[in-house]
């Protein structure tokens, strides 16, 4: 999909510190790690995930003096992450252009084709722009290491080691941009997604996954109400898979919490189930230039993206 959408509302500005409810602690089922849960021939994907490879990815992103949608970095960031999608083998690998207020910009959008041709599809996505605190200055500093390429990191590393992996539901990874002025660029997907039938059973989202917070913890996002309670069951299930996941291949205390103020919103208000993962309020560098790729835990991003990817790989 390579066209211009116009978003259909105006957002406002997302706002992350401040979740709208505490986050309780998930019990993992007893026994400690789960026999079974992962496809044959896969554990090796999930111990591959590399710390030196997220770090990578982080620095190069941060590297662009911003990542504001508003600025002319923006193209070269999409143009970073959609060379390093090619590059770790994918083909399908376009440019969706939406337009809001007189601006434009790109979602990244990569397809991984399931082996079933009608199974489901699953998004994995995180969004790639960054702002300081004036959500209308587009030249200040903002390297946004943490909101959000490790985010984006995450997602890229999860792509790299599943390029070879057949799996049944398909897979499309995408990096969102102008999610910073109101979930821009994942409401115009989700608009064009709908105006073309194409579905979208199940999505995953990673925004600020690479601080941990004083107790190290994992939240695991979802779905409690929002437009459309009626996906609520389903997000559960498919949030326990993910917490039992970070049970089972970490260390990671896990916790859950509620969706809110990222880019799944514009695909719960379609009925898709949807899930994140998140580490917490308590950021102090957040939406400063101080969101530095040296401020991040690269151990901790990188179990966060071992619990996403073997969840992404449970039968």
């Amino acid at each position: 999909m390579n066209h211009d959408v116009r978003v259909s509302l105006p957002l406002a500005p997302p706002e992350k510190r401040y979740p709208p409810g505490a986050a309780e602690p998930f019990v993992p089922t007893a026994g400690g790690k789960a026999a079974g849960t992962l496809r044959r021939g896969t554990e090796s994907a999930v111990a591959s995930v590399s710390a030196d490879a997220l770090r990578d990815t982080v620095r190069t992103l941060a590297a662009f003096p911003t990542r504001h949608t508003f600025s002319p970095f923006l193209t070269p960031a999409a143009e970073e992450i959609e060379h390093r999608l090619r590059a770790s083998g994918y083909t399908d690998v376009a440019r969706h252009t939406w337009a809001n207020a007189g601006h434009s910009g790109d979602n990244v959008v990569c397809t991984k084709p399931g082996t079933d041709a009608d199974g489901s599809v699953v998004l994995v996505c995180a969004h790639y722009d960054s702002r300081m605190e004036d959500p209308h200055d587009a030249q200040a500093r903002a390297p946004g290491a943490d909101d959000n390429a490790g985010g984006v990191a995450a997602v890229l590393e999860i792509a790299r080691l599943l390029e070879p992996v057949a799996l049944t539901s398909t897979l499309r990874f995408v990096a969102f941009s102008g999610e910073e002025q109101g979930l821009w660029g994942s409401t115009a997907y989700a608009d064009a997604l709908r105006a073309a039938g194409a579905g979208v059973q199940r999505v995953v989202n990673l925004d600020m996954v690479g601080r941990p917070p004083a107790d190290g913890s994992v939240t695991v996002e979802r779905d409690l109400g929002n437009a459309v309670p009626g996906n609520d069951t389903a997000s559960a299930a498919f949030a326990a898979v993910l917490a039992q996941a970070a049970a089972d291949h970490t260390t990671l205390p896990v916790r859950l919490g509620p969706i809110y103020a990222s880019d799944y919103m514009p695909f719960e208000a379609r009925g898709d189930v949807t899930i994140g993962a998140y580490e917490g309020e308590g950021n102090p560098h957040y939406h400063r230039t101080t969101d530095t790729p040296e401020t991040l835990d690269y151990a901790y991003l990188a179990d966060v993206t071992r619990a996403t990817l073997a969840t992404l790989l449970t039968t």
